[in-house]
């Protein structure tokens, strides 16, 4: 009697432990596990590429900095990543302009949520003076980079308009070095017209995020 007693406590314990575990995993689902890169230029596929050495120096010759990375008031690396169209998109492309980065991961309520804010955005502070690009990291499975066939669906689920380009896990790194400092889903960064990393914010607040932009435009 008293090892069956025992034995419908150690269950009973099992079985919170299990509940549990699940809650907290739930509680936590958009924040990653992140691990930090080792130096140099990242390339997976040809999908996700960071451009820190001499790559399209006479196209981006107002680039006259010698360093770059992804901290607060340093000039962010240029990268190249695939849009919903196919077409190879730099960060330098759109220099002049007050640019939102939006890394999201297709798994992430939150990230969900706010995927046709690019649009409105664009909407309310013109094209011609602000940009804001969707960086999609992750796919539906965690850690799996997304396909095109991902972010094109992607496009046509919120009927998006604006850039969504096809990234990886190698556009992270927290130190932010050799990538961006990401430690929730979704993070954003805010750029000024003279590539400058001004803001960086883990987490959604849409008032936060415009009054950075209007503060810049």
């Amino acid at each position: 009697m008293m090892m069956k007693q025992r034995l419908q406590v150690l269950a009973m314990f099992l079985t919170l432990l299990t509940a549990c575990t699940f809650f907290v995993f739930a509680l936590t689902g958009c924040q990653p596990k992140l691990s930090t890169h080792e130096p140099g230029p990242r390339q997976v596929d040809d999908t996700a590429r960071m451009i820190t050495g001499d790559t399209a120096e006479d196209e981006h010759s107002w680039a006259t900095w010698e360093t770059c990375s992804q901290k607060v008031g340093d000039h962010p690396c240029n990268f190249e990543l695939m849009n919903q169209h196919e077409e190879m998109i730099e960060l330098y492309d759109y220099y002049d302009k007050v640019i939102v980065l939006d890394f999201s991961t297709i798994w992430c309520s939150v990230c969900r949520y706010i995927a046709p804010k690019g649009d409105e955005f664009v909407a309310d502070y013109g094209a011609d003076d602000f940009m804001w690009i969707t960086i999609l990291i992750d796919a539906v499975a965690y850690g799996v980079p997304p396909t095109l066939d991902d972010i094109q669906d992607w496009v046509d689920q919120y009927e998006i308009e604006g850039q969504v380009l096809m990234g990886d896990r190698s556009l992270v790194d927290l130190n932010g070095d050799y990538g961006y400092p990401i430690t929730s889903w979704p993070t954003l960064v805010v750029i000024d017209q003279n590539m400058t990393l001004q803001h960086g914010l883990n987490g959604w607040n849409e008032a936060t995020i415009r009054g950075w932009v209007e503060d810049l435009l």
